[in-house]
């Protein structure tokens, strides 16, 4: 399993709007400049983000993004599918059928066939476990408890709208 950038970047952009000073809405050029990535590229992610009603787009000369709900209630898994999609990453080719049951058996070819398919469901069963303890512990951890952990609270909001880059 790969996981694109753009989960990582829509994480560090989270946090850039639950710090916005009065959650005034930020420019997407502004967050592409902080996150150094394109604004068209930024905006396809943002979109995502906007679907998946994390955030919210504002239409006007003002306006920008800003978080569509309480950081309390977007988890990380929230924003993996948003970015990733919510289908599973586990998927088989039926490479071995290929590859095993195409050889002659000598005449074994329904041991052959039993036992392929009772190691192939073990194995699938043991991804599929492991794809629902991962998203079980990202649906566990939310954006505020990231925020407390780097104690957030003692932050003066930021107005990144005046911030200079670097």
């Amino acid at each position: 399993m790969k996981m694109s950038s753009a989960v990582e970047q829509s994480l560090v952009v989270l946090v850039m709007l639950a710090l916005q000073k009065d959650q005034l809405p930020i420019k997407s050029y502004l967050l592409s400049d902080r996150l150094d990535v394109s604004e068209s590229y930024l905006k396809k992610t943002m979109r995502k983000l906007v679907v998946a009603g994390i955030v919210q787009a504002i239409a006007s000369k003002e306006g920008g993004f800003r978080l569509a709900r309480p950081i309390s209630q977007i988890t990380l898994l929230d924003v993996y599918e948003a970015i990733e999609g919510d289908n599973s990453f586990i998927h088989s080719t039926q490479l071995a059928d290929r590859i095993f049951l195409n050889q002659e058996s000598n005449g074994r070819f329904e041991d052959v066939q039993q036992a392929l398919e009772v190691a192939t469901d073990d194995v699938l069963s043991v991804f599929n476990e492991a794809e629902q303890d991962f998203k079980q512990r990202l649906k566990n951890y939310t954006i505020s408890k990231l925020l407390h952990h780097i104690n957030a609270d003692k932050f003066d909001k930021i107005d990144w709208r005046h911030m200079p880059v670097e």
